[in-house]
């Protein structure tokens, strides 16, 4: 199994923080948000097999994730996407494209801005019973109106995903998307079909989505609490939510 962290967007709702930082560097309590995620997929090696680790990230910076690097204990392949601005930007989708590149094999995909409490193990056992479908990790916000932020997710008793609609205006629940992935070898070509009839490069809710009406896609909900790093109100409560010496989060 390959490992893809997605580092390659450029943070604009966390200006001026993120003008010459990226999100995964932001540290919490000192701990770069990039460096809780990697404890968790080496915590994956215990009982499954991890053979690459690759991090997408962009022109603007992927020098800082080279400097970050030297400093990180594990090998880990710094890709840079070639993209500069915002405008020009590969997306979600294209730096999961771009990551994969010719490489067989599942892949496990992880946003470089997410904090989670539940170990990964759980949810790769999750997706491997599904294979050869793709499986998303879901979080319950517990609140429709937050919900309606994100990708709203409607599963059936056998936990596959029915639905995906992005930033609803009356969200039917509160059980969203986060932004993990399994994509076994199987489902890889619905990528390149994707890419070929929409051209949508950007966010990944929309290849979801997609991927919903073609095949089974299964979801696993998350236990414990889950963040997305993408604005300063949840930067906030991250800091305040977890602590340097380790990647739980504090009751």
């Amino acid at each position: 199994m390959r490992v893809i962290i997605l580092a390659g967007g450029y943070g604009t709702r966390l200006y001026p923080l993120t003008i010459n930082l990226p999100k995964p560097l932001i540290p919490i309590n000192g701990k770069p948000i990039i460096n809780f995620l990697l404890d968790k997929v080496e915590r994956l090696r215990e009982n499954f097999t991890v053979t690459d680790i690759r991090i997408v990230s962009n022109n603007k910076f992927s020098k800082k994730f080279l400097s970050w690097q030297k400093r990180y204990c594990l090998k880990v392949n710094v890709l840079n996407d070639g993209s500069n601005t915002v405008e020009d930007r590969l997306g979600a989708v294209g730096d999961i494209k771009f990551a994969i590149g010719r490489k067989k094999g599942d892949w496990l995909v992880i946003g470089g801005d997410n904090l989670f409490e539940d170990d990964l193990s759980n949810f790769l056992k999750f997706a491997l019973k599904n294979k050869p479908y793709p499986c998303v990790g879901l979080y319950d916000l517990g609140n429709k109106s937050i919900a309606s932020r994100y990708g709203v997710v409607k599963i059936n008793s056998k936990k596959r995903i029915e639905k995906l609609v992005e930033k609803p205006t009356k969200p039917a629940s509160s059980l969203i998307a986060s932004c993990v992935y399994f994509f076994p070898e199987e489902s890889l070509s619905f990528l390149d079909n994707y890419l070929k009839e929409t051209n949508a490069c950007d966010a990944a809710g929309g290849y979801i989505s997609w991927l919903v009406s073609r095949t089974k896609v299964f979801g696993y909900t998350f236990k414990g609490r889950w963040l997305d790093v993408g604005h300063k109100d949840s930067l906030k409560l991250a800091q305040s939510s977890f602590m340097n010496n380790q990647d739980a989060i504090i009751k």
